[in-house]
């Protein structure tokens, strides 16, 4: 069953995707006031991964991360990292399954414990990818607005509840260029801006093909922008208590007080959430799929259920609380996994793409 996407579901599945829980953790934290400049800069910097990827896909048209992997590398080669790309998607979503349930039991169900609450996300996002990438599409494109509109409306009932402190972002980059570029380098230019890696299951399926890469640096840049608005956002209404908490931007929004009426809108910030996790965890499941379907010649769907249930394991098992779960996931899984199959891996694929082309075009010039 061949399944196509629009640009515009692709815009706002790219969108969504590197929003998912970057925009309500806590990242860039090592950079204190300075977080900002931090996603700002990874942002920028994220882009030469973001021409990697999408300069592979143009080299190879049709063709997914899992196929030319086998195409540069060979069956062996190729089959194995394929199999490593695999467990690193569905390790990516246990993750980003943990970040949500870990939001809800903090701040909604306080006394409903976090493995009901995967299952059932989980049972969505499975539900969703069975019936396909298209219908992931549609939903996305119904909830989009929504997800703009409270965001800009976070940033409008801050400034009017008298919360907002443009001094707290003071002095910019007070501590100097290093305390900045560590985070940018170690945490933020892996999660969430190298993710976007998980596209190049996607894109192949955008029904106007030549046009995917210029959608997706626009949605990857308009993200980023959000990023930065968001970071402002908790800054100059948290100051130094942002460095404290695990979810500060459902912090900001409990600051909203407009004429003793609209207040604690924190539903809003879930509600931005759970459409992120939605997406991204959708995404990344469907890439980990793909994978397993070119492995074994079975359609993708027939692996759903049974991985998305590992998958809702593992987010339960990675961690006995939350610092232990961030400790993984920061140090393990950034600096060692992510660094070699979103950096060095794609660059590597890169350079031997362009001597495949180089010499099938010196052999069609000979002939």
């Amino acid at each position: 069953m061949k399944e196509n996407i629009s640009l515009w579901q692709l815009f706002i599945l790219v969108f969504l995707f590197l929003l998912g829980s970057s925009i309500v953790v806590n990242i860039g934290v090592k950079a204190e006031r300075d977080a900002w400049i931090a996603i700002l800069i990874a942002c920028i910097s994220g882009l030469f991964l973001v021409f990697n990827y999408l300069q592979l896909l143009k080299w190879f048209p049709s063709k997914n991360l899992f196929e030319i992997l086998e195409e540069c590398l060979g069956k062996w080669l190729g089959g194995l990292l394929g199999i490593i790309y695999v467990t690193f998607f569905f390790l990516l979503a246990s993750f980003v399954l943990r970040d949500f349930g870990e939001l809800m039991v903090s701040s909604i169900f306080l006394r409903t414990p976090i493995e009901f609450i995967s299952i059932t996300m989980i049972f969505l996002i499975v539900y969703i990818v069975y019936l396909g990438i298209e219908v992931l599409g549609r939903i996305t494109e119904i909830f989009i607005p929504y997800a703009v509109v409270f965001l800009l409306f976070l940033g409008v009932g801050v400034l009017f509840s008298g919360t907002v402190e443009f001094k707290n972002i003071l002095p910019i980059l007070g501590e100097g260029v290093t305390p900045v570029l560590t985070p940018v380098f170690e945490e933020i230019i892996h999660f969430p801006f190298g993710e976007f890696i998980a596209f190049m299951v996607i894109i192949p399926h955008v029904s106007k093909f030549k046009y995917a890469a210029k959608t997706s640096v626009i949605a990857y840049l308009l993200a980023g922008i959000f990023l930065v608005y968001s970071s402002l956002l908790q800054i100059t209404t948290l100051g130094v208590l942002k460095e404290r908490v695990n979810f500060p931007l459902l912090s900001t929004a409990r600051q909203i007080s407009l004429l003793n009426f609209i207040e604690r809108v924190d539903l809003l910030i879930v509600f931005i959430m759970m459409l992120g996790i939605i997406v991204k965890a959708s995404v990344l499941l469907y890439g980990g799929l793909k994978g397993l379907e070119k492995i074994f010649k079975r359609p993708y769907r027939d692996f759903a259920f049974p991985m998305g249930m590992l998958i809702a394991l593992y987010s339960i098992l990675i961690g006995e609380d939350y610092y232990e779960y961030i400790m993984i996931g920061g140090k393990i899984l950034t600096v060692y996994i992510q660094t070699f199959l979103q950096i060095i891996v794609p660059i590597s694929l890169l350079a031997i793409a362009f001597f495949i082309k180089k010499k099938v075009v010196k052999k069609s010039e000979s002939n």
